[in-house]
């Protein structure tokens, strides 16, 4: 096969694998990107891109190739469950105070030709099937492009090819350390606005009632999506009766997200999963690196992994840089990536959790609930910072906070206050367990202990069939997959297992 060399190679050409080889290639190191499907494409995915997400953007030079898709700018944040609505404006970050929704379809095509304006090769419907070892260490990918075998080496090895990743099950961290069952799918659609040239199509909004939670955001062209998360059981509905099954959902919370749709025309057919298993995969190893969904996932309940995805695409890009310039030993690399890891877990730990607990498949609209978002009414700014992701979910809610909302919901709700004190009692060991996560996580790498804002009876998927064997390497002679996520020393063909979390 044909034998070409590079600095790095990303496998993964979306969000975190454009956001790496743009900071990379910019630094002047060669980057191969490759991506299995012909862009544009579509994929599952929440959409949003908060103001922190949006700032990503323009770090990555991406921002005015988005604006020319003439999104509408979003300053205002919602959330309405029953009679309590708040409205409050995004907090700016790098003076940007606007969250914008863009199709995947067209958002990954501007961020993969940013960076190949960048200088980055970047190479469509490449299909990588190995992970090439040498010394112990990942030393670059077998691949097919345009039906030809090709084996790109290089010093580093960037899986960015989601959650399903090639890489991590090649390197030997296909099965998380850590992971949390989600209890909601997600169903969503485009559709037109029927309330264009409102304040509500500058507005992203999160809704509650019933069991589910849903989302509307405004897209370019008089365009909005609507997702709902329903327990993740009634994805099954959705699939059985598609057009049933979503007038039902929305027809349950008739005067909030019902009255907010009525009106909308030129409806897509509806996209669904009930597989969003939150996780953290060991990513960082001896030569290689999970960036975005391949190494961490986050419950789209709320939103963030496109933030995440790119901010941390670019710093894996900024912290390795410096390393690869200087011509560093592979224990110097290997020492980066590890300092890249951590800032990630450190950084989205507190999500994480916060995703985790809105996926619950209980009531998200209960008396407290209610009370303690009621709280924030006229304090501006406060979940918006939330969901921006400008400061933690465990800052923002505080004990102080909830408190008040507890106060308020046994004043409101004289009739349900044992069912309130229940659930306050409830809340107290997650808050602990989440306090707990925070100060460990600057002591301790890859914590693997279960808290209880988790459910960690997780069905995780087996290694993909075409990803269990050992890779072979004939100049080396080494093959398999040893438990520090390199090549067995030994050659022989082990499957991958699990990374040894005890680091």
């Amino acid at each position: 096969m044909r034998v070409e060399e590079t600095d790095v190679v990303v496998v993964g050409g979306r969000l975190a694998g454009s956001a790496t080889a743009i900071t990379l290639a910019r630094g002047g190191h060669r980057v191969v990107m490759l991506e299995r499907r012909r862009l544009p494409s579509d994929v599952l995915s929440s959409h949003a891109l908060v103001p922190s997400a949006v700032a990503e953007t323009a770090r990555l030079g991406a921002l005015e190739r988005l604006l020319a898709l003439d999104p509408p700018k979003s300053p205002w944040v919602h959330v309405g469950a029953g009679d309590v609505q708040v409205h409050e404006h995004w907090s700016a970050v790098d003076g940007i105070g606007y969250g914008l929704c863009i199709p995947r379809v067209d958002q990954d095509v501007e961020l993969a030709r940013t960076a190949e304006a960048a200088g980055a090769d970047v190479r469509m419907q490449t299909d990588v099937r190995d992970v090439v070892w040498r010394a112990g260490r990942a030393a670059g990918v077998r691949c097919v492009h345009d039906g030809e075998e090709v084996e790109i080496r290089a010093r580093l090895v960037v899986g960015a090819d989601g959650r399903r990743s090639t890489v991590a099950a090649r390197c030997g961290a296909w099965t998380p350390y850590r992971a949390s069952r989600n209890g909601r799918g997600a169903a969503y659609r485009y559709m037109t606005d029927p309330h264009v040239g409102t304040r509500w199509h500058a507005t992203m909004s999160q809704w509650r009632w019933g069991t589910t939670v849903g989302y509307t955001f405004p897209t370019p062209g008089g365009r909005m999506i609507c997702m709902l998360m329903p327990p993740a059981e009634r994805i099954s509905e959705v699939r059985r009766d598609p057009e049933g099954a979503w007038r039902a959902l929305v027809g349950e919370d008739s005067d909030g997200i019902g009255a907010r749709l009525r009106g909308a025309t030129d409806h897509t057919r509806i996209r669904s999963t009930s597989e969003t298993i939150s996780y953290f995969r060991a990513s960082s190893g001896p030569g290689w690196a999970l960036a975005g969904d391949a190494g961490h996932f986050k419950d789209p309940v709320i939103g963030s992994g496109q933030r995440d995805a790119l901010r941390f695409g670019r710093r894996l890009g900024e912290i390795v840089g410096p390393v690869l310039d200087a011509g560093g030993e592979d224990a110097e690399l290997d020492a980066a990536l590890q300092e890249w890891e951590r800032e990630r877990d450190r950084t989205c730990m507190a999500s994480y959790h916060w995703g985790s607990r809105e996926s619950r498949p209980n009531a998200p609209a209960t008396p407290l609930l209610r009370e303690v978002i009621r709280t924030f009414d006229g304090h501006r700014g406060q979940l918006a910072d939330n969901f921006g992701r400008v400061r933690d979910p465990e800052r923002i809610v505080s004990p102080r906070v909830v408190a008040l909302g507890l106060l308020n919901a046994l004043h409101r709700h004289p009739g349900r206050r044992r069912e309130i004190v229940r659930e306050a009692l409830g809340e107290l060991p997650i808050e602990a367990g989440i306090r707990l996560d925070r100060w460990l996580g600057r002591h301790l790498f890859r914590a693997s202990t279960t808290r209880p804002s988790e459910r960690g009876d997780v069905d995780f998927p087996p290694v993909p069939r075409a990803a269990s064997a050992a890779v072979a390497v004939p100049d080396e002679g080494t093959a398999g997959l040893a438990t520090n996520g390199g090549p067995s020393a030994a050659g022989a063909s082990e499957g991958p297992t699990a990374v040894s979390t005890a680091r």
